[in-house]
């Protein structure tokens, strides 16, 4: 079975989403396989969900995170957290973890949004190229 080239990309209202706007405003270009989810913070995720997202159909998933300007307290450390518990059930499950990228992205960082899209996407088809 093909592995989708599907990426699902989970913003911050506060931070990374107005850095994806910006990268339309400026009109460039990223993997039209590209979905963009916009939530308040990524912790609100549980650790199943991203598990979830790969069994439907997801390829990899990037949270773009505020990092340590998030507005909620302890939030990052969290999403951190719970990230590395997902990397272990990945392993375990024997799902690459470069799957799955915690990331910064600021409200101004367009040439970094566009690289992270692209470094999932080269990820994703390394990964079609690995399969025997």
């Amino acid at each position: 079975m093909k592995m989708s080239k599907k990426i699902l990309i989970i913003t911050t209202i506060s931070s990374s989403y107005p850095g994806a706007n910006a990268v339309g405003q400026a009109h460039l270009a990223y993997s039209p396989d590209t979905y963009v989810l916009r939530v308040p913070d990524p912790v609100m995720f549980p650790e199943d969900f991203y598990l979830k997202a790969f069994s439907k159909g997801i390829g990899g998933i990037i949270i773009m995170s505020s990092g340590s300007d998030c507005p909620y307290e302890g939030a990052y450390e969290k999403l951190s957290k719970r990230v590395q518990g997902v990397y272990g059930k990945m392993k375990e499950l024997n799902i690459p973890i470069n799957r799955l990228k915690l990331t910064t992205i600021c409200t101004v960082c367009v040439a970094a949004f566009v690289k992270e899209v692209k470094d999932m996407q080269e990820n994703l088809n390394k990964l079609e190229v690995a399969k025997p």
